[in-house]
């Protein structure tokens, strides 16, 4: 009975072995497969993530050049030099109110800002039809003019260098240039050039050139992996 009960024991300790060997084996296999869904689940996070970054940094540029040549004229509100877009950045209209003062220009305003006496001019349309332009040396809020009540509209009166006779029509804007540089979309007003986008634009794969037609076509490709593909091109048109 005792050598019996031997033989059973060690039997049952050579089963035990076993399935430790095989319990073992299998937690490898499912760790090993939790790390590979880990970083498959990685892979993918980063990819959406760079194409959500990509798609809202293309569509800002795309905004703000589509913005900022929408009411100039190429060749005069704005140029192409050494792959620079230099222009008139027009923030805001004035147009003209009943009222008249003896200094100044009464107008009812409206813009992406506030008019800016310290960085913007005016380029105004008058009575004759010719466009002439501006300093703007001062702008104050006044009430109780003679200006139709507009939403989204202030009653300003300006001064203006030199003054304009009979004018109607006034777009305030400030001098301003876009490049690409260093990986990023870049705006400068001034000497310095700020950052609009994150970096990762792909070197020498950005381009802004004229159209036939007087627009501006756009191109760029991004870097990373991304789901999406990572080139661009649009076209862009002034209206004024």
């Amino acid at each position: 009975m005792s050598r019996r009960t031997v033989r059973m024991s060690g039997r049952g300790q050579g089963f035990a072995l076993t399935e430790a060997v095989v319990a073992g084996t299998l937690l490898l296999m499912v760790v090993q497969v939790s790390w590979w869904v880990t970083a498959v689940q990685s892979v993918v996070a980063t990819q959406v993530v760079t194409g959500a970054r990509i798609l809202d940094e293309t569509r800002l540029i795309h905004h703000v050049l589509d913005a900022e040549i929408a009411y100039g004229q190429p060749g005069v509100d704005w140029i192409l030099d050494n792959e620079e877009l230099h222009l008139r950045a027009f923030r805001g209209m004035a147009f003209r109110c009943g009222t008249d003062v003896s200094q100044g220009w009464v107008v009812a305003v409206s813009g992406y800002r506030a008019p800016d006496a310290d960085k913007d001019s005016v380029l105004v349309l008058s009575e004759d039809g010719q466009w002439s332009v501006s300093a703007l040396t001062r702008s104050s809020r006044r009430s109780g003019l003679d200006c139709q009540q507009v939403d989204g509209f202030s009653t300003q009166v300006w001064q203006l260098d030199p003054p304009i006779a009979r004018p109607l029509v006034g777009m305030y804007f400030e001098r301003g240039a876009y490049r690409f540089s260093d990986g990023a979309f870049r705006y400068r007003r001034g000497v310095a050039w700020q950052p609009l986008t994150g970096t990762g634009i792909a070197v020498d794969s950005a381009r802004m050139a004229f159209m036939a037609n007087g627009g501006l076509t756009t191109r760029l490709t991004w870097e990373g992996p991304s789901p999406i593909p990572p080139s661009f091109r649009w076209d862009s048109w002034g209206r004024r």
